[in-house]
């Protein structure tokens, strides 16, 4: 049971009681440790600082706190529609409105237009650890809440394979963030991108510019990665105007309603 940390994480939520968002609630994961129980490596010893960094700007800002998990309590059925993994009520990652994920993904060389997507953890339940996004991941459809999917990983978002991919995933959700890439390309482990892009759309200090989530990516997803890997956000709409719209100016504050996937916009930007 991961109840405990649930609880305790909720201590971290009022920074600012009165500007408390009760309707905007959010998520972390962050898997540091892989090796040391039993998985492929290597290890993050930064993705605990990014947790920790995106809870501080996203409370700050007055987002409710649902869940905060870390290394073997991030299942890999946490973001898997079968069987009700991602509204699991203590960690999945369809019953906030956000979710920040920081661990591994998996990088193909080169990926192809029928490459999987991959969010991988090491955890201590919910396996298998490996999720692919393309045939597991459905946000916002039934009960599900989530509308910001924010992946910091090895290459969980190629951009020869969001058709395929993510496209599928959209049934409700927003928009969501990632990075394209290789393994001669890839995402570092970083303690600064993550909470820079947390402090950018939280709007949660009027000295820093409170930017749409596409605006944040464009400036943070390039912090910490190798030469030719791409940060790259996805958003669905009705219509083209609709998913450019979105894509170019929604802010995570907006409490926009939930997009009709008919339509997809991407952009990116490279190292």
């Amino acid at each position: 049971m991961r109840i405990a940390n649930v609880l305790a994480g909720s201590l971290l939520l009022f920074f600012d009681a009165g500007a408390l968002n009760a309707q905007q609630t959010f998520s972390t994961g962050s898997v540091r440790d892989y090796i040391p129980n039993g998985c492929a490596g290597p290890d993050l010893p930064r993705t605990i600082e990014d947790g920790q960094g995106c809870r501080f700007w996203y409370g700050l800002g007055g987002f409710q706190l649902f869940s905060r998990w870390e290394n073997g309590d991030v299942w890999g059925s946490d973001f898997r529609d079968a069987g009700n993994g991602d509204l699991d009520s203590q960690g999945g990652s369809d019953v906030p409105h956000i979710y920040f994920f920081s661990g591994h993904g998996r990088c193909q060389n080169p990926p192809t237009a029928t490459s999987s997507d991959n969010i991988t953890v090491c955890g201590n339940f919910g396996d298998p650890d490996n999720t692919v996004v393309g045939t597991s991941c459905r946000w916002g459809n039934g009960n599900g809440n989530l509308r910001f999917a924010f992946i910091d990983a090895s290459c969980p978002m190629d951009r020869v394979s969001l058709a395929n991919q993510w496209f599928p995933a959209f049934r409700g959700l927003h928009m969501a963030t990632g990075h394209s890439g290789t393994a001669n390309a890839d995402t570092l482990d970083s303690g600064d991108r993550s909470p820079m892009f947390a402090a950018y759309t939280s709007g949660s200090f009027w000295v820093i510019p409170h930017l749409s989530v596409c605006d944040a990516w464009m400036v943070t997803g390039t912090i910490d990665i190798q030469n030719n890997c791409c940060a790259i956000v996805l958003a669905a709409g009705a219509n083209q105007a609709d998913a450019i719209d979105r894509r170019d100016h929604e802010k995570v504050k907006d409490n926009r309603s939930d997009p009709t996937p008919n339509w997809f916009a991407w952009r990116w930007i490279c190292r």
